[in-house]
């Protein structure tokens, strides 16, 4: 028995049907019009061809990661997220302020300050600041 060839306009459909439902619905977060439906049929293409527990795996992913693609899309134009991107973040343990490395920096002027070597922070006049510079006990 042969079977029809699919047309160029539909895509072919998955195995399953309830994953493609899974997009379907993952796919109606998004702002109406040409982005949703390229999603949609970006996401039903991936489904295409994948064994039935690849197909669940996928189809469970996008329904989780919908809202976050949703606030992605309708959050601020590329321009702000290649900035993001592009800015080089802190340390985790500056970040957190649980360990810094400590190191003299001089001003243009000349004066002495102790700032963190990783992310720059710089040391304030508190009671233990010299020790602190000096490899001393904390």
């Amino acid at each position: 028995m042969r079977t029809q060839p699919h047309s160029a306009a539909e895509p072919p459909r998955p195995a399953r049907p309830w994953p493609a439902r899974t997009v379907r619905f993952a796919t109606l977060t998004l702002p109406r019009g040409p982005l949703r439906d390229r999603y949609r049929q970006e996401f039903l293409a991936e489904l295409y061809g994948q064994p039935s527990g690849e197909q669940a795996r996928l189809a469970r992913g996008i329904l989780t990661h919908s809202l976050a693609l949703r606030s992605a899309v309708r959050g601020a134009g590329g321009s702000v997220l290649e900035d993001a991107m592009s800015t080089p973040s802190k340390p985790l343990l500056c970040r957190t302020n649980l360990r810094h490395t400590w190191e003299w920096a001089h001003t243009p002027d000349g004066q002495r300050f102790i700032r963190c070597r990783r992310c720059l922070k710089e040391k304030d006049d508190g009671p233990n600041w010299r020790v602190m510079a000096t490899g001393g006990p904390m």
